[in-house]
């Protein structure tokens, strides 16, 4: 399976140019300067589609005298989801608002195969519609219908709009009908989803379905763990069965706690389904739908596994996870991973491992977490997180210092001659153009020669290009100081450091800290020896 991908970069061809000794202008000649998008949702040629895209958009802007300055790429990912953001996209709306792309070269307009590989709902639409009414020298054109559109037409942004509005209905009559299917097949029983550990996967020379049969080799151990964990075992013992049972997950990784709750708390294992909370039930007789497959347990084992485990979901069809989705839905949406990693108070949180070594010689690296003072432990401790090991323990605050003088001298020998970059934000000449578009309409209608409806109808359009024009330079500058973060590094500016900006720094140059465990023979009350931590550094910046 593809990963996602985005990209945005020169032209080929102007690379080339450029690299062997032409100017800008000399390759560029009497031709506009454009760029062209491509996406593709599904990526299984290696990204054979998105190079054809680019490769038609380049023969259709020469024959329309333009020059493909810049191409930008958004590879596996789906326009239709409003929540998956499409990162070249939004650079390139703000590359066309600034009129420029950052290395400095002008950016008129943009080509693209055809409309939806770039807008499939309508806030897509009027984003790009914004970027290339900047000012007067948009130009939009598709391939596929050998069009070039006037974009500062009042009858396009309608066109636009009903196009995308009707590609998003689409969109939600496709998503409406999968999810009927997938409720029908449930009601009728139907095997279905991807393979499940202890179930076969499908056989098209048998008619076998997809986990209507157990796997004679998985079914044994996945009942022998379900029976552990109905006996009331710990989930790390459980954990450690299934690693010895030579079996890794579907996914090729080894097992871990919160997966195998999952796995023994599915409703599958019974018969049962569960979809989006709910659980599948007769509509007549209101009992649980009974599904054509072989189970693992009984109804009543299941509901035993259910109590046992963190409420995944109840019998009323409510989920922890609907939940919480719903939650966030209601508050608008919050980065937590922010939260979480501005709260934390490890210096070496995410960098330290453990370094045990078993008797077969393997090294264990699982991350250790920072645990606060509990029993006769009276200090902050690194600790191993891995349940199957959990054999090393440090104390925080030696690792921090000994650690923190070797992060603070080589932040010193890398950083500290790099000059700040203090480039002005590539925009601005678009942005002083909007501003005093502004105040051209302003003194008109002051003058009297635009109407109050005439003036209100040009200032909320421009009020709109500029702010985002400002959201554009505020980002530009973030992601300068971002770069600039480290430049110019001293001691004195470590000192002004908060935790998080000391982990950020500390990342920046550190792999890991592997904490080996304290040699047998040796009191673990003894002094502590910083010889026992090996940091794994970085390739030098």
């Amino acid at each position: 399976m593809a990963k996602a991908s985005s990209k945005w970069q020169l032209h080929p061809d102007l690379q080339r140019a450029l690299a062997n000794g032409q100017s800008f202008e000399e390759w560029l000649g009497d031709r506009r300067p454009c760029c062209s998008y491509a996406r593709i949702t599904q990526d299984r040629r290696n990204e054979a589609g998105v190079g054809r895209q680019h490769r038609n958009c380049d023969e259709f802007a020469d024959q329309h005298g333009c020059a493909i300055v810049y191409r930008y790429t958004d590879n596996h990912i789906t326009a239709a989801d409003p929540d998956i953001e499409r990162p070249a996209f939004l650079r390139l709306v703000r590359d066309l608002r600034a009129r420029r792309v950052e290395e400095g070269y002008p950016l008129h307009g943009l080509f693209v195969v055809e409309e939806e590989r770039v807008v499939r709902l309508p806030e897509d639409y009027m984003k790009l519609h914004r970027a290339l009414t900047v000012d007067n020298r948009g130009l939009y054109a598709v391939t596929d219908t050998k069009t070039v559109l006037d974009v500062h037409g009042d009858a396009e942004m309608i066109r636009g709009l009903l196009n995308s509005a009707m590609g998003e209905r689409e969109v939600v009559k496709v998503k409406r009908r999968v999810k009927r299917n997938v409720r029908d097949q449930a009601l009728e029983g139907a095997p279905t989803g991807p393979r499940r550990f202890g179930w076969l996967g499908a056989d098209p020379r048998t008619g076998r379905k997809v986990n209507e049969k157990l796997d004679p080799k998985e079914s044994p151990v996945l009942r022998k763990a379900l029976d552990m964990a109905l006996e009331g075992k710990h989930w790390s013992s459980i954990v450690q069965y299934l690693d010895k049972s030579g079996f890794l997950t579907l996914r090729g990784n080894r097992w871990s706690m919160t997966p195998v709750q999952y796995m023994l708390t599915n409703p599958a294992l019974c018969g049962y389904r569960v979809i989006q909370g709910e659980l599948i039930r007769d509509p007549q007789t209101g009992e649980p739908v009974k599904g054509k497959w072989e189970t693992i347990c009984t109804p009543e084992e299941w509901l035993k596994m259910v109590s046992r485990c963190p409420v995944w979901f109840n019998l009323d069809g409510d989920t922890a996870s609907t939940r919480y989705r719903e939650k966030v839905r209601r508050e608008g949406k919050k980065d937590y991973r922010g939260l979480a990693e501005a709260t934390r108070r490890f210096f070496l949180t995410n960098l330290a491992r453990c370094g045990y070594v078993d008797a077969e010689g393997n090294i264990c690296y699982a991350k250790m977490k920072g645990n606060p003072p509990s029993g006769t432990n009276k200090q902050d401790r690194y600790r191993c997180g891995d349940t199957r090991c959990s054999k090393v323990s440090r104390r925080a605050d030696y690792v921090d210092q000994a650690i923190e003088k070797l992060v603070i001298k080589v932040l010193e020998d890398q950083f500290a001659a790099l000059v700040p970059d203090e480039r002005t934000w590539y925009g601005e000449e678009t942005l002083a153009a909007l501003l005093a578009r502004r105040e051209e309409y302003k003194q008109l209608h002051m003058d009297g020669r635009l109407s109050v409806a005439e003036y209100l109808e040009f200032r909320d359009t421009i009020d709109e290009q500029i702010g985002e024009s400002q959201k554009d330079r505020d980002a530009f500058y973030a992601e300068q100081a971002a770069k600039n973060f480290l430049a110019g590094f001293t001691q004195k500016k470590w000192q002004d450091f908060d935790m998080r900006q000391k982990r950020q720094a500390a990342a920046t140059v550190l792999q890991a800290v592997i904490i080996h465990p304290i040699p047998k023979g040796r009191p673990r009350s003894g002094k502590f020896d910083p010889d026992l931590l090996e940091p794994v550094f970085r390739t030098p910046h």
